[in-house]
């Protein structure tokens, strides 16, 4: 997995150093392109962890909507950082900076809720003990 993800970095970053001489916006798409192919060589290990989590949540107790819920948050994270890196390439940093500081507040949102639920949990834990 690791070489695929090299090669297909690899290939991005010679294809687009290339063409970028002539026509910077091609150049663009195909560093946006590259990046969307890596994370799509990832997908097959996200759902290998999220079965692992969701082994652990059944373990412990916690069920499987704060693993589904802990996963949306990751996900958002991810999405939002690549789409700051995409805004960065384009030559946009005040769109990536907003980006960011969006995604920031929008991670706080949805953390807090968890945290409760975490909170609820090891009370529980510790009533039963």
């Amino acid at each position: 997995m690791a070489i695929k993800i090299a090669a297909i970095g690899i290939i991005t970053v010679v294809s687009a150093l290339t063409v970028r001489s002539e026509r910077q916006d091609i150049a663009t798409v195909i560093a946006i392109a590259g990046g969307a192919a890596v994370l799509m060589c990832v997908l097959d290990g996200v759902t290998g962890l999220t079965d692992m989590l969701t082994d652990i949540a059944e373990k412990t107790g916690a069920g499987g909507e704060l693993v589904a819920y802990l996963m949306k948050v990751a996900g958002a994270g991810y999405i939002i950082e690549f789409a700051c890196g995409a805004a960065e390439e384009a030559k946009m940093p005040s769109l990536a900076s907003s980006i960011s500081l969006a995604g920031k507040i929008l991670l706080l949102c949805m953390t807090v809720p968890l945290l409760g639920k975490l909170a609820d949990i090891v009370i529980e834990l510790l009533a039963q003990s």
